[in-house]
């Protein structure tokens, strides 16, 4: 059962968040300040903070500073407010929010909206079933790779640091990382011979390459996503998110196509 963390002066909005989360089986804590609504985060599970822009003690920009730099700042929040400002909007996005929804809007876009977020939940838990692997010939940017890769569970990993190591190992993966500017090596040949052999396997091109010829090229030669360097956590964990969501999404769509074509 998810838990969600609400932060609302207004017990009339409190009422109608509480009487939807509960309806739809999520768990429900609350508070009408920020103070308290920290200290819950720290001590419970929290999957999900819908949140109004002001409390009765603290703001909201001090409370999303100190979730930053806790170990709590994966937990996506919500703002709900009746401010439409868009100075406001933009800088509570800086400090890291995930959505910001008007009050006049709650009742239609609260729900839907917490279940898609909620949804990557699923696809995390997707990821680490999946057996990565990793090609690069720096040591640095490996290790910053297997630290994020580490922090959000996900273990099944080699590495490698060149493409003949690769494919002398023989072994096949469902998510490749791959370097583009290798020694001795060029990357984009890596993920073509890859996708010939792989046809369903998730290729994505790490690299601080930035021309657009380049890039394009190596979208053709196979790759499903580039990431760029100097990898960003928050970027690298959300491209992964998508690509293992658009992988479900095409094979979802092969059972069905498969389905009809045996009617």
């Amino acid at each position: 059962m998810y838990k969600i963390l609400h932060i609302e002066q207004s017990e009339f909005f409190c009422k109608i968040i509480k009487q939807s989360l509960i309806e739809k089986g999520y768990s429900y804590l609350a508070t009408d300040n920020f103070y308290d609504g920290y200290n819950i985060l720290k001590d419970n599970d929290i999957d999900l903070i819908i949140t109004s822009s002001i409390g009765r003690e603290g703001t909201i920009e001090e409370f999303l500073k100190r979730v930053n730099i806790s170990d709590k700042n994966e937990v996506p929040i919500i703002v709900v407010s009746s401010n439409n400002v868009d100075e406001e909007k933009k800088e509570l996005f800086n400090l890291g929010i995930t959505d910001y929804i008007l009050k006049d809007n709650l009742q239609d876009g609260i729900i839907n909206r917490i279940s898609e977020i909620l949804k990557e939940d699923d696809y995390m838990a997707n990821l680490k079933l999946l057996n990565f692997a990793i090609v690069d010939d720096n040591s640095l940017e490996k290790m910053i790779e297997k630290d994020i890769l580490n922090k959000y569970g996900i273990n099944n990993v080699e590495y490698f640091n060149s493409g003949k190591e690769l494919f002398e190992s023989g072994k096949k993966y469902d998510l490749y990382l791959i370097d583009i500017v290798l020694q001795n090596e060029f990357g984009k040949d890596l993920i073509q011979e890859i996708r010939n052999s792989n046809r369903k396997a998730i290729i994505i091109a790490v690299t601080s390459l930035t021309n657009s010829k380049i890039l394009s090229s190596i979208l053709n030669s196979g790759a499903d996503d580039i990431i760029g360097k100097p990898i960003d956590e928050n970027l690298f964990i959300s491209k992964l998110k998508t690509n293992i969501r658009i992988h479900i999404l095409n094979e979802k769509i092969k059972e069905v196509l498969k389905e009809i074509k045996s009617r």
